[in-house]
């Protein structure tokens, strides 16, 4: 008698938690709860991908502008290149002038005379 007594008891505290299902009530809590968590992680989420699409776009600015003066740079130093050919054009042409003689046309002939 005693030992059915004890299975009884044993099967019915092994059968107890059985008969604490969750309910439907409990179950909408718990969806809930859930929901809310996940509101609150992907607003937390989207924030962080706010701030770094701000600053991508920030960087992206930067970089065009980077680009925008590279391109006047290089513009400014095509012209000084041109400029400085241009001077030592000129100046060549100067110089080649002075080195020529300048003899008047009598002169020359008289030059030849005597080379002759």
């Amino acid at each position: 008698m005693k030992t059915i007594l004890v299975l009884s008891i044993l099967f019915s505290l092994i059968a107890l938690p059985a008969l604490g299902e969750l309910t439907d009530a409990d179950l909408d809590k718990i969806r809930l709860i859930v929901q809310e968590e996940i509101k609150k992680e992907t607003t937390t989420i989207n924030t962080k991908i706010d701030g770094l699409d701000t600053r991508l776009r920030n960087v992206e600015t930067n970089i065009a502008e980077l680009r925008g003066r590279s391109i006047a740079f290089s513009a400014i130093k095509d012209w000084a290149v041109a400029l400085c050919a241009l001077g030592a054009l000129i100046v060549s042409i100067i110089a080649l002038r002075k080195k020529q003689p300048t003899l008047s046309p009598t002169a020359q002939d008289t030059q030849k005379a005597v080379s002759q």
